[in-house]
């Protein structure tokens, strides 16, 4: 095991017995015959009715869309009426389904509840509801009627097992029989069933647990289990004491105490393996676990999943440091022996339960490198759930949502499930998937003036950044030095390392945002976003790190107060254009305070938006300051159609070029995308498809083979065309171009074929 000096082990007589002499150290041979005994006669008593907190009002929800077949009836329905034609039976001349099923779902939702619960227990109408499709509707009946909906319920789900479902607060013994079965077929709701009736349900488990050995017995006998992981071993005696000594000595004998489930093969340690975990610091860092106690940590953890974790792994959790458990789970995760999966169960539960901020950069850094056919393989998605799951800054985790998003070298399925979650919670936040983005930009640890002071004791040193966000360092004086110097002699010998280190830290931090949020940006000006003034000042001009990007900016203001260009055409014809100046204040063309209207929307212009006097007026302002930009805005080359080009669907000027084929395949980093794979495995396409959903392809020949794109270097552009939507095959001119679109297209066009 890896070093760490100056801490010794803990004695074992100060550790907990479960670390020194685990179940599994003690366990006897399980050769023997497991006892059996029969005639064992379950209570027959009548259902109960008892509900985990917040589950009545969670199936009481009506799901979105699913319920629309079962639309209210009108406010002044004769109730008996409908309980009549049911009681005589005249609705089973009705098809099932369709108004005799929203009828009766109304009558026992809405209507009187004697007439409902007469409804309910009507057993000729039972199997209307048998189906897997009527969960829904099942958990409403029970939260609605409680008890009065049961055997509709049960009848149910002995027709399918997804109905148990709605059994989770009801026991008995005809319910416990269907969760028995449940276990590992509805298994969520199975588990909360035995976890949440514990002593009630465990009279009707205990005859299925000692019967003769077969599934159902194995099933009852983990049923067993997960109501002593919840209510202790005791409760199960005494369940078993009900039906005789013999039983309670059987009983006893199971292996039902929760640190007693572990598995037959337990995970083998050889020596190097052990040697690259660190070691684990107890809390307060001054002693460490040994050896032997490390292994039996490792061991519980590895037979752990993230549903069902091994009941001990607590008991040293709360023993140790929390951040050596953080760096103890991710040696674990680096050297396990692979099983087909990125990571094992019991890693994937050590990586949630233990894992860090740090843990989670780690993990986004290698699920980032991942492509698509490992993510396939090895079912890297699964750390998706792993990320979200890690005891970390939300914000921070978005973060790394939104990287991999954006940068995975799987673009098939990790960029796509990112982006996915992304949308999700953007939309329970009431945002745009990019307003998330926006809002989840790290402020590094920066003031609020966007600097960072270094402190070396007698010396000081302050952070800077240039435009591509790379940090720079100047001393107290301003005076800009090359680079941050290495800690003296005369410098504090606590204080400076810490600095030294932030510092190194920051340059990475900061490369790892810098790309994403000037491409964020520049994509932002080429699709004409637009920010309220509140936003612009919270997420642009008033960020520690977004302010550096801000002011090398030219932005423009549209709305109320804020239309017209000056005279001299230093901005948009339909808004006024200003700066971020240095000190934070806004300023125009002519170095005036502007100030931004309260309603105004706020736009970062493309320069054929901007115009062109307005382009050459403030150009020389950032000369002037010697601002340069972080992408092309004020020197973007601007491109426009020829008249002969806007009203037909083809250009014919790029039509005949020869490329190399990795100019063709470098479009995709400009939003473009290949084709897909055609006859022989080639592709012949890069397709850009437009904000407004229109379709630009550039066909190509002989085409660029998947397996070896180097085949054939040179490529012939065939046909440049725009059509109505992607692959309409519908010729479309490209005069409807926004101007912003063509001049992009064209300009990405002439940088193909220069």
């Amino acid at each position: 095991m890896t070093d760490t000096p100056g801490v010794e082990d803990a004695p074992e007589s100060d550790l907990p017995r479960l670390l020194v002499e685990p179940p599994w150290s003690r366990r006897t041979p399980r050769g023997a015959e497991p006892v059996v005994l029969k005639g064992l006669k379950r209570p027959r008593t009548q259902a109960a009715e008892s509900w985990p907190p917040g589950l009545r009002e969670e199936w009481l929800k009506v799901a979105d869309g699913y319920m629309a077949s079962y639309a209210p009836l009108p406010a002044d329905t004769d109730w008996a009426a409908v309980a009549e034609h049911f009681r005589s039976g005249a609705a089973l001349r009705d098809p099932r389904g369709g108004e005799r099923a929203r009828r009766y779902y109304r009558l026992v939702m809405d209507g009187p509840g004697d007439l409902a619960d007469e409804l309910l227990a009507d057993e000729r109408y039972h199997d209307d509801w048998a189906g897997w499709s009527y969960r829904v509707p099942h958990k409403h009946f029970a939260a609605r009627r409680g008890l009065a909906a049961h055997r509709l319920i049960l009848n149910a789900a002995k027709a399918h097992p997804s109905g148990a479902e709605a059994l989770v607060p009801f026991v008995d013994d005809a319910t416990a029989q269907v969760m028995i079965g449940a276990l590992g077929r509805v298994d969520e709701a199975a588990r909360l069933w035995f976890a949440w009736h514990g002593s009630a349900a465990a009279p009707f488990v205990v005859p299925e647990a000692l019967r003769k050995p077969g599934p159902k017995r194995a099933k009852a006998e983990q049923g067993l289990a997960l109501i002593a992981r919840e209510h202790g071993s005791g409760c199960l005696v005494e369940a078993a004491r009900g039906y005789g000594e013999e039983a309670v000595a059987a009983i006893e004998a199971l292996r039902t105490d929760p640190l007693d489930q572990y598995p037959d093969d337990l995970p083998e340690w050889d020596e190097e393996t052990v040697r690259k975990l660190p070691r684990l610091l107890l809390r307060g860092r001054d002693r460490a676990l040994p050896v032997t106690a490390v292994r039996n940590f490792a061991t519980m953890l590895l037979i752990s999943t993230p549903e069902d974790p091994y009941p001990g792994c607590e008991q040293v959790i709360e023993l140790c440091d929390p951040g050596s458990l953080a760096e103890f789970a991710w040696a674990l995760c680096l050297n396990e022996p692979r099983h087909g999966l990125w990571a094992s169960p019991g890693v994937q539960y050590a990586l949630r339960r233990l894992g860090d901020a740090a843990t989670a950069a780690r993990l986004t850094d290698r699920m980032a490198r991942w492509d698509n056919y490992y993510t396939w393989r090895f079912k890297g998605l699964t750390a998706l759930d792993v990320l979200m799951a890690i005891d970390a800054p939300a914000d921070g985790k978005l973060r790394h949502l939104d990287r991999l998003a954006r940068r995975s070298a799987d673009h098939k399925h990790m960029r796509r499930h990112a982006q996915g979650r992304l949308n999700a919670i953007a939309r329970q936040r009431g945002l745009t998937s990019e307003q998330l983005a926006d809002r989840i930009v790290p402020d590094l640890g920066l003031d609020a003036e966007g600097s960072m002071t270094l402190d070396y004791g007698p010396r000081r040193f302050v952070v800077g950044f240039d435009e591509q966000l790379k940090p720079f360092v100047t001393d107290q004086d301003g005076k800009p030095r090359k680079t941050l110097p290495k800690p003296g002699v005369k410098d504090d010998e606590t204080l400076a390392p810490l600095a030294y280190k932030r510092f190194a830290d920051l340059k990475k931090e900061a490369r790892t945002v810098a790309a994403d949020q000037i491409k964020r940006l520049e994509k932002a000006m080429v699709a004409g976003r637009s920010w309220t003034a509140e936003e612009f000042r919270s997420v642009f001009a008033g960020h520690p790190l977004m302010r550096h990007i801000a002011r090398r900016l030219v932005w423009s203001a549209h709305g109320v107060g804020a239309d017209g260009a000056g005279p001299d055409g230093a901005g948009p014809a339909d808004g006024a254009a200003f700066r971020v100046a240095e000190d934070g204040t806004l300023a125009d063309v002519h170095d005036d305070e502007y100030a931004l209207p309260q309603d105004a929307r706020v736009t970062l212009p493309h320069p054929v938006l901007l115009g062109k006097e307005a382009v050459a007026a403030w150009a020389p302002v950032f000369a002037d300051y010697e601002i340069l930009q972080p992408f092309p805005q004020l020197g973007r080359p601007v491109h426009e159609l020829g008249d002969d080009e806007r009203d037909t669907g083809r250009l014919a000027r790029f039509e005949g070029h020869a490329v190399h084929f990795g100019r063709l395949m470098g479009m995709t980093s400009r939003g473009w995308e290949l084709g897909d794979k055609e006859t022989g495995g080639f592709r012949r396409q890069v397709n850009l498809i437009t904000p407004d959903d229109r379709h630009v392809m550039v066909a190509f020949e002989p085409g660029i083979r998947v397996i070896e794109p180097d085949e054939y270097a040179e490529q012939k552009i065939e046909r440049v065309m725009l059509m109505t939507g992607r692959y309409s095959g519908k010729e479309h001119p490209f005069g409807a171009l926004d101007p912003v679109t063509a001049s992009e297209m064209l300009a990405d066009l002439i940088r193909l074929t220069a």
